[in-house]
């Protein structure tokens, strides 16, 4: 059998072009054809309507490629590179003036929405600009019908909960959409269901990594996982040492002194140089920060990694609190954090929550419950007959301050191969901060320096729609950890019930599980290995993708019965290239006066231009995207 043919056998066992839900869709090919033969909804009278006025038309249930999803991407790359106001046709300037203009329809554009008009009233005309062909930027979700029923997994993000209590603003806002994280999750979430069918946490050994492909269940502090662990006799002790002997391995220091040792020295180092592991150990540890960082324990502070239960800190006697350095850390959940709760779509919910409060019409329902099976009439978030409108995609080219009252700002944006104009009386920038120095050249340089500063985390969820889960409950495994292999994490979607949703409990039945993924350069800056991750995410395809998931999934549950070409019924990859907002890094970050770090110097209100998303926060959570838009809209109204 020649290389060609041995290649094709294997792609044909992995299940490579074998038809599955919904593939027309893959790569956003299908959207795309929509989109280009379409006209904007305010277009002449006979022009087809918009694709989101479409009928049928439901973003949530595409496959294929998601999150920043073709189309949603190549304008801003255009505005960037200098080449897309060259070659574009004059802007159609339609007449429209608002009140505001939002710039970015995630849960800070939405937040800004709703603060405004709390504020200006109900009259108030609002247009949203987004350039995804979804509302919630990266508050998505990702939507199966498997075995005639409706599984929901997020797309981006998770859940509300974030290392400090929220505050009076955030936690105000999810009270008025009626959410009560407290009560909800009491009542909804089922985290003991897997454990009480046995199903654990395991570790996936690659042949590439560890010379052998095997599946060990368990924690890696039982004697049981170590003994089947294909590590050597040094790793294996050490890893028990680290894992269950209380050793103080910074003597003589006070427990402030040790937290600012740590909060400067990776927790690889500590486990090099303090703990004195076999550089093996490394291996094993070296991607459990890849889902909440982005980056390896070779660039995460090794105070950060304390509170979220990582090894080698149980003889230190650390006491609780934060660490000593600025910014939003993980150390901030040893305050306490806040109250949790995962809607079975992630926070795709509170998004909906919003739409529903700003366009009631779009949004069927009334609960919080209610929302998450609600069925979008996307057809009425852009209706001229409203003083709040939603456009889907629509990339922001220009934002400027005219000073030309009562219109003072301008906004230029494309939209289906076309350039067009609107007025408002202000702007806010909900979109990414890396982005707005070249919306608004106009603004100080010091301020777009700050701006560019703020480079996203970028990642991959990756959710597969399963025939059934036998496979998991033959290798007791729920959640498995993959520290050699392309995807760090798999596991089972949560269990959660909310209204009339309902998670899958018969083994029998589909399933849909996430994948993990983020694109690490290990030896450089966390902001330097962001830049390399982003690139790579741009320039990996679907199949590519498609091809690493297969082969993952074959070789990692196939022991257990697990054939990817029988199985897999569904895929779709969220791609994030300007993922999680930044948050300093204490390893490559200096320690900024207050009020001169680069995300309080990047949001300064220009005139009547405010900023607002989690950028400007430096911090990655639901509540910091909330609080920044009401900042915003609060600097903005003063005058």
């Amino acid at each position: 059998m020649t290389d060609v043919e041995s290649r094709l056998e294997r792609l044909r066992r992995l299940g490579i072009g074998k038809p599955i839900t919904r593939r027309d869709f893959i790569d956003g090919v299908a959207a795309a054809v929509l989109a280009a033969g379409s006209s904007p909804a305010f277009a002449g009278a006979g022009a087809a309507p918009a694709p989101q006025d479409s009928p049928g038309y439901y973003p949530p249930a595409l496959a294929g490629m998601r999150g920043s999803h073709p189309g949603s991407f190549e304008a801003a790359h255009a505005l960037r590179d200098g080449t897309f106001l060259k070659s574009a046709a004059p802007p159609i300037a339609p007449g429209e003036n608002y009140d505001l203009i939002v710039v970015g329809g995630g849960i800070s554009g939405l937040a800004a929405a709703y603060f405004y008009r709390a504020r200006a009233g109900a009259a108030a005309c609002i247009l949203i600009l987004d350039n995804h062909d979804d509302f919630g930027g990266h508050a998505k979700r990702n939507e199966f019908t498997l075995g005639g029923k409706i599984q929901l997994i997020n797309g981006g993000t998770l859940g509300i909960d974030s290392p400090r209590p929220y505050s009076a603003v955030a936690a105000g806002l999810l009270n008025a959409l009626g959410v009560d994280p407290v009560a909800l999750s009491a009542r909804d979430a089922d985290p003991g269901f897997y454990p009480s069918l046995g199903l654990g946490s395991g570790v996936f050994f690659d042949k590439e990594t560890f010379g052998v492909d095997r599946l060990v269940k368990g924690k890696a502090s039982s004697p049981e996982f170590l003994e089947k662990a294909p590590l050597s006799e040094a790793a294996r002790r050490d890893v028990r040492r680290l894992e269950t002997e209380p050793i103080d391995y910074l003597p003589g220091l006070s427990s402030a002194e040790k937290k600012a040792r740590l909060s400067r020295i990776s927790y690889r180092d500590y486990l090099l140089d303090f703990v004195k592991v076999d550089p093996s150990v490394i291996t094993l540890y070296q991607s459990r920060t890849h889902g909440e960082w982005g980056v390896g324990i070779d660039a995460v502070a090794a105070l950060d990694v304390w509170p979220f239960g990582l090894p080698g800190f149980q003889g230190l006697m650390l006491d609780p609190g934060s660490a000593p350095h600025m910014g939003y850390t993980a150390a901030g959940y040893a305050d306490g954090g806040s109250y949790k709760f995962h809607f079975p779509d992630g926070n795709a919910s509170i998004a909906r929550l919003l739409v529903r409060n700003l366009i009631p019409r779009a949004v069927p329902g009334s609960t919080a419950e209610d929302v998450v099976t609600a069925r979008i009439d996307y057809s009425g978030l852009d209706r001229p007959d409203h003083p709040i409108r939603i456009r889907l995609g629509s990339t922001a080219l220009s934002v400027s301050a005219s000073g030309d009252r009562p219109a003072a700002t301008e906004v230029v944006y494309s939209r289906m191969d076309q350039v067009y104009t609107a007025r408002a009386k202000q702007c806010v920038l909900a979109c990414w901060s890396t982005m707005i120095p070249y919306l608004c050249p106009q603004l100080p340089e010091r301020q777009k320096t700050a701006l560019r500063y703020l480079i996203k985390v970028p990642l991959v969820y990756t959710n597969v729609a399963l025939r059934n889960w036998q496979a998991f409950h033959r290798l007791g495994v729920s959640a498995i950890h993959c520290p050699g292999s392309y995807h760090s994490s798999v596991r089972l979607n949560p269990v959660t019930d909310i209204g009339s949703y309902r998670s899958p409990r018969s083994l029998d039945e589909p399933i849909v599980i996430r994948m993990v993924r983020t694109p690490c350069f290990p030896g450089m800056s966390e902001r330097d290995q962001h830049r390399m991750g982003r690139a790579d995410l741009l320039t990996t395809s679907f199949a590519t993708l498609e091809e690493k998931i297969r082969d993952q999934l074959g070789r990692m549950l196939g022991p257990g019965g697990f054939d990817p070409a029988r199985d897999i019924t569904a895929i779709t990859v969220n791609r994030w290239p300007h993922g999680y907002a930044y948050e300093y890094n204490p390893l490559f970050d200096p320690d900024w006066p207050k009020g001169e770090a680069p995300h309080e110097i990047g949001r300064a209100r220009f005139g009547p231009i405010a900023i607002a998303n989690s950028d400007a926060a430096a911090a990655a959570y639901t509540d910091t995207a909330i609080d920044q838009a009401h900042r915003a809209i609060e600097e903005l109204l003063a005058g």
